[in-house]
């Protein structure tokens, strides 16, 4: 599992809402309104970028639009500074939370 950070900035209402909806349906957390993290396989990440790729090619995208897929390393959470809300819940988004049913 990979951890992956992808932003957009697109202009279109109905296009930002279809990328959110697509990336939420990845299993990706949204921590700002169009930021994005979260880890994923390699497949499911393939799957997702060619879905992502899509969009590029309906009418309403515009040539100002753009995508952002960043992929996250250890390093990254060690060096993370954040200035006011709180740090994401890096257990959850590298998948590393557990559930223990008693």
């Amino acid at each position: 599992m990979q951890a992956y950070l992808i932003s957009y900035d697109i202009t279109d209402n109905n296009q930002r809402y279809k990328t959110a909806r697509l990336l939420l349906r990845a299993g990706l957390f949204r921590v700002q309104k169009s930021v994005f993290i979260g880890s994923m396989s390699d497949q499911r990440y393939l799957r997702l970028q060619a879905q992502l790729q899509l969009l590029e090619q309906q009418p309403r995208w515009s040539a100002n639009d753009q995508l952002l897929l960043l992929p996250l390393h250890q390093y990254t959470e060690d060096n993370l500074q954040t200035i006011g809300t709180k740090t994401p819940n890096w257990d959850l988004i590298y998948r590393r939370l557990h559930t223990l049913i008693l």
